[in-house]
């Protein structure tokens, strides 16, 4: 059996340790080099084009790279963040409490 690890609040039993290796240094990747900046949609595209497409790493290592990097966006230790999603065809906006 495999190794635990947890990103943000959620457990994810890891069988392959390239997926593990990945997320451990996708998430220090954001905390080095994009958490103190503001980020675009094209901060995010270029990110997720980049490694999705890289063909040096194994598929699961990348899989992993992307998810430590999106844990560490998404801020670790946040128990509840309140996110307003504007809705492009109108003026209203949704609130959604994760």
């Amino acid at each position: 059996m495999g190794e635990h690890i947890v990103l943000g609040t959620i457990p994810i039993s890891v069988e392959n340790e390239d997926f593990s290796k990945g997320s451990q240094e996708g998430y220090l990747r954001f905390i080095e080099h994009y958490q103190s900046k503001p980020l675009t949609d094209a901060n995010v595209y270029g990110f997720l084009a980049r490694n999705i497409y890289d063909t040096i790493t194994t598929d699961r290592y990348r899989a992993g790279y992307i998810v430590g990097w999106c844990a560490a966006l998404h801020g670790q230790g946040q128990s509840r963040s309140t996110v307003i999603y504007p809705i492009a065809t109108t003026q209203q906006q949704v609130q959604v409490t994760i």
